[in-house]
């Protein structure tokens, strides 16, 4: 079983001011993959948060893959 981290990167996501469809859609088509999603998250787009949370996923998580949008 494969790893995955989502890392969503919006401003107005983070706020919780937009819901965050894409992320739920990347969700919906990894389901039925083997695959196991170890961390979902909305940051802001800010480049040093960006850096930092994809570092983390590998590094300390253990995610395998890591997909972004935003």
């Amino acid at each position: 079983m494969i790893r995955v981290g989502i890392l969503t990167i919006s401003d107005k996501g983070a706020k919780g001011e937009r819901e965050d469809k894409s992320g739920q859609v990347i969700m919906e088509i990894i389901s039925p993959l083997n695959a196991q999603i170890t961390e979902y998250k909305i940051i802001p787009d800010e480049k040093e948060m960006i850096i930092n949370n994809l570092k983390r996923l590998v590094d300390e998580s253990g995610c395998e893959l890591v997909l972004t949008t935003g």
